[in-house]
């Protein structure tokens, strides 16, 4: 069965097919692609899954913090997060923004926003289970960087229910060490109580949590309970309602 895409490719033609005047102004302006997507969206009669204007300024808050080196988003849909916080990383050339999209076809629409934008060079997108592809990752960073021990700055924005797994994943890889910063989306909208109560949890819970939850992913990903998080939750009022993004940082290990 074919899955239609109708709406997410209007959304990109609707970009490229702007009046070529309107087009060259935006081209390689990631502030300005942005304004044009929320002026396209303020007028769709449709829902687009990005994390939007209200709860992505409170993530680049927290960028601007952290003024991370790494940054790996886990869902990159239509490339909205991955302009929007990728071009605060543009003020450091050794930085890079990863985007990690399970679906080819959004990573093939995504790639035309990030170009767009003038982000090619600083986005790069994998395609594939996001177990496979942190993987991979994990691979080429060792490789190509000098001195890497995890992700500075972790985005989660995909399946509410992959949270947990995925994060997992990260730990039992030590993609995740102290000054990690990790940023979940959609805690309130549709919900991801699972995700707060796992990052707000203290060790003893998460040993018996990884024990008795078998990891989606994998047995070998079994996570890892003494990664020690402050983490909260941080409500969000957007035109729509409330919504609320996880703000969760490494500090440290606890004590075996």
């Amino acid at each position: 069965m074919s899955t239609d895409y109708t709406k997410e490719q209007t959304f990109v033609d609707h970009l490229l097919s702007l009046p070529s005047e309107k087009l060259n102004a935006i081209r390689g302006k990631p502030e300005e692609v942005i304004k044009a997507i929320h002026d396209f969206e303020k007028t769709a009669d449709t829902f687009y899954m990005d994390v939007g204007e209200h709860k992505g300024q409170a993530t680049i808050n927290e960028i601007r913090k952290k003024k991370p080196q790494i940054m790996v988003e886990l869902g990159c849909y239509l490339g909205y997060s991955a302009v929007l916080f990728g071009k605060e990383l543009l003020q450091d050339p050794t930085a890079h923004y990863y985007s990690l999209e399970i679906n080819p076809k959004f990573a093939e629409l995504a790639s035309k926003v990030i170009e767009l934008a003038g982000l090619s060079h600083k986005v790069t997108i994998l395609v594939g289970p996001a177990t496979e592809s942190l993987v991979t990752l994990r691979e080429k960073l060792r490789k190509e960087v000098n001195g890497f021990h995890a992700f500075d700055f972790v985005f989660i924005d995909h399946w509410q229910n992959l949270y947990v797994p995925d994060l997992r994943v990260m730990e039992s890889l030590d993609l995740i060490a102290p000054g990690t910063i990790l940023v979940a989306d959609n805690i309130y909208i549709p919900g991801a109580p699972e995700y707060a109560k796992y990052v707000q949890a203290n060790p003893d819970f998460k040993r018996e949590y990884n024990e008795k939850v078998k990891n989606a992913n994998g047995n070998e990903y079994i996570g890892r309970w003494d990664i020690l998080y402050d983490s909260k939750t941080v409500p969000v009022e957007f035109p729509l309602g409330t919504d609320a993004i996880e703000i969760t940082r490494c500090i440290g290990y606890a004590e075996k």
